[in-house]
């Protein structure tokens, strides 16, 4: 099967910042953009922006901010249980 490249700009910001969530899920930037284009393409139908509201609590913007502190350590993180995830965070904010 033939492939295309296909490209796009956004804001910087909205690119790390998806670009986190992306790879948060084990996927990449193409994978998105295949998904997306797939789907139209299967369903005719085209996403529309949505005015989304931004978390506006400083706690999410702490909790990503420690994330990406640990990002670099994180292979001790995947041992860790749901509980032990929490507690660390609570510790952290305390």
């Amino acid at each position: 099967m033939a492939t295309a490249v296909i490209s796009g700009r956004v804001d910087e910001q909205v690119r790390e910042s998806a670009e986190r969530y992306i790879q948060a899920a084990g996927l990449t930037v193409a994978d998105v953009i295949r998904t997306v284009w797939e789907r139209i393409a299967r369903t005719g139908e085209v996403p529309r922006e949505e005015a989304v509201e931004e978390p506006a609590d400083a706690a999410w913007n702490d909790f990503m901010a420690f994330r990406d502190e640990i990002s670099g350590e994180a292979s001790w993180l995947d041992a860790l249980t749901e509980r032990e995830v929490r507690d660390l965070v609570a510790a952290r904010y305390e």
